[in-house]
């Protein structure tokens, strides 16, 4: 079978690495490529970069997790482009994509914070019902979501910038999240979450849909695939990003980015970084 492509859960490829990206995707060729799968809080790249649209008409389809999470600009995502800046994209991006269930929204993670006397947090029912009634009227009808994970490695470094996240009581998520549901439910939206205990095994890379959804209607494979967390249900993929630096900063990042100028981004990613 062709393969699915995950670009990439490691590094924000499409926004800040799109020419190592078109690389990768010639190098595995592009017709042998069932689903090329994106992961991006800045899409503006499938719009504007000729190259990368030039191979991705060469897949067979494209598929798209776009974050959106109501925090750029604070001290959590100090480098991600503002929710207008985004919203401004919507409807280009759902044309692009040729079908709105191409598009997931991910209001991925739930997280409050302080530092200082400033406070930053998207625990906030109003916010999500707000973002979720522009991505619902553009077609979208699925968004996914869960509570940050205190990884030792996110807390220290919250920890070196002053900051500190709060925790949130099992019961409290569980309330929360049924509400998140209900709103979502009264929009024509299903919420899934993505790794959350408590709850069932959710796909965000679905070999099922990708192939209810593929042009011709061509199969992928549909098992689990390994080497995710015990409550991913992902299916399998082939990841094509490294842990590049990542100029949005993203403090919580599961991922551990750090700040890159333009400069060192591009010669980062032309360097050698594993396997190829």
């Amino acid at each position: 079978m062709k393969k699915v492509v995950s670009a990439s859960r490691r590094t924000e490829l499409l926004a800040h690495y799109p020419d190592y990206l078109v690389r990768r995707l010639r190098k595995l060729g592009p017709a042998q490529i069932h689903t090329v799968v994106l992961w991006t809080k800045d899409p503006a790249n499938l719009l504007r970069h000729e190259e990368l649209r030039g191979v991705l008409r060469e897949v067979g389809q494209v598929f798209l997790h776009w974050t959106v999470t109501g925090l750029a600009g604070s001290f959590l995502e100090p480098n991600v482009p503002p929710v207008s800046h985004q919203f401004a994209l919507l409807d280009d991006i759902v044309s692009y994509l040729g079908d709105p269930r191409r598009l997931h929204w991910r209001y991925d993670p739930l997280i409050s914070a302080r530092r200082g006397d400033c406070a930053a947090g998207n625990v906030d029912l109003d916010l999500f019902s707000s973002l979720a009634e522009r991505f619902a009227g553009a077609g979208v009808s699925v968004v996914h979501t869960s509570f940050a994970t205190a990884y030792r490695k996110v807390v220290r470094r919250m920890a070196q910038a002053g900051v500190e996240m709060e925790d949130f009581a099992p019961d409290f998520r569980r309330s929360f999240l049924a509400r998140m549901a209900a709103c979502a439910r009264g929009l024509g939206m299903e919420l899934l979450t993505c790794c959350e205990p408590g709850y069932p095994r959710q796909r965000c890379i679905d070999g099922e849909l990708l192939t209810t959804l593929h042009p011709s209607g061509e199969p992928c494979r549909t098992d689990r695939a390994r080497g995710q967390r015990d409550l991913c249900g992902c299916t399998v993929s082939l990841d094509v990003g490294h842990y590049l630096p990542c100029p949005n900063q993203c403090l919580y990042c599961y991922a551990r980015p750090a700040a890159a100028s333009p400069r060192d981004g591009v010669r980062a990613a032309g360097e050698s970084r594993g396997p190829e």
